[in-house]
């Protein structure tokens, strides 16, 4: 199996994601309903070793927390991009998250993936469509940016190739630890009688 960890992202997310499509001749795009963050990719892994997998990530003990989606960019040279994403605005907290989904896959025996976590979601893989057309689809989305999103869970997914692209499934969802309340967040709620 082809295995990933990753965010999921809401419905209402993708659907703001899906205006971002269009605009780059050539460009194969990601289907808005494939919008993740990846925290970590394993790769082609056997089938036996999926519950070793969800044991490892299940000890994984992290707050929930909020992240922000903004700007576009490109991966690859300036006059080659190769992948156009969306980005995450880096937070200590989404470092912490991913880091420990890497140390605890790695303490289990798991190979990853050796390269700097550049978070983000990706929106079309670029192959021969021309720079000027990529400058001006980067420029004329600088300014994209969504609104915090919570994060209260991250999923194990696998990859199925199909003629259509690529299909995503859940395999396992792990949740995240909901913040105790503030100071203020309690005597509000003690405030209204809850």
């Amino acid at each position: 199996m082809r295995l990933f960890v990753a965010l999921s992202l809401p419905e209402d997310v993708k659907r703001r994601i899906e205006t971002l499509r269009g605009g780059i001749p050539d460009a194969r795009w990601i289907s808005s309903e494939n919008a993740h963050l990846t925290l970590s990719f394993l790769g082609e892994v056997p089938e036996a070793e999926i519950l070793d997998i969800g044991m490892a990530l299940s000890r994984i003990s992290h707050a929930a927390f909020d992240v922000t989606i903004e700007n576009v960019g490109v991966f690859g040279n300036s006059r080659r991009p190769r992948i156009l994403w969306a980005g995450i605005k880096s937070s200590p907290d989404l470092m912490s998250l991913q880091q420990k989904v890497v140390k605890n896959l790695a303490l289990a025996g798991f190979k990853l993936e050796d390269r700097r976590f550049k978070p983000h979601i990706t929106l079309a893989r670029i192959h021969m469509s021309p720079y000027e057309k990529v400058r001006q689809y980067l420029s004329d989305n600088a300014l994209f940016r969504i609104p915090p999103v919570q994060v209260d869970h991250f999923t194990l997914f696998s990859s199925h190739l199909a003629h259509t692209g690529a299909i995503y499934t859940e395999e396992m969802y792990f949740d995240l630890i909901n913040a105790p309340a503030t100071a203020e967040q309690s005597s509000l709620a003690s405030m209204s009688g809850e």
